[in-house]
């Protein structure tokens, strides 16, 4: 089965309601540089599943593992060497096609995913949901000199451990270019000032594994 293999760059800001990002989608300051101004971006939902071992293997190795369910596309992620700071984030992402979730190591789909996991886990090693997350997701592509992003505004839920916590977040993904440069940080400042957004501290999946230890 093919996969994806690739760095994740994006940038993570938390917003303080639905509001602020209905605003913020359609704001002139996101229009001014986005690709397609005139274009629509209905939300779409999308729900995900995040598992791991009975003894938390993959958090102790600072690893995610999750099926992701958007419309008709059904995809498998393994994240790994994540870290995130004042809203900047990095991983390593393997991505792939998935039939459904997963009962232990044996079921996920042969792929690079499998081929990780089984050089560290016997097969037979269950696999349990952790945390589910059900966000309504927005897309724009914006184009700010040479590079070029993905604005997603997510809005919903996290749920892990009996625990319900609702999620307002912003997300600039690196599409193509360098997210260092001039154009990026006077964009992200302008639109964290303008919309009183803060650095996201911690991953979705993060945010549901706390439910674990409150």
């Amino acid at each position: 089965m093919s996969s994806k293999h690739h760095i994740e760059q994006e940038i993570k800001l938390t917003a303080p309601d639905q509001a602020t990002l209905d605003r913020l989608i359609d704001s002139s300051l996101v229009r001014q540089v986005a690709r397609h101004p005139d274009s629509q971006f209905e939300p779409r939902r999308f729900a995900a599943t995040y598992y791991d071992t009975p003894d938390w293997a993959l958090g102790e190795l600072r690893w995610s593992l999750r099926t992701r369910y958007e419309g008709d596309r059904h995809l498998c992620t393994l994240k790994r060497n994540s870290k995130i700071r004042d809203g900047y984030s990095t991983c390593e992402e393997i991505e792939q096609t998935t039939p459904s979730g997963f009962k232990n190591i044996a079921s996920i789909p042969a792929g690079k995913i499998a081929e990780v996991l089984r050089a560290i886990f016997p097969a037979s090693m269950p696999l349990l949901p952790r945390v589910k997350v059900t966000m309504q997701r927005r897309k724009r592509e914006l184009q700010l000199g040479d590079t070029r992003l993905e604005l997603v505004t997510d809005s919903g839920a996290i749920s892990a451990n009996g625990k319900y916590l609702e999620l307002f977040e912003v997300e600039l993904e690196l599409l193509q270019g360098d997210m260092h440069n001039r154009l990026v940080r006077s964009f992200t400042n302008q639109l964290a000032e303008d919309f009183s957004l803060r650095p996201s501290l911690i991953s979705k999946h993060q945010i549901g594994l706390s439910c674990y230890q409150a």
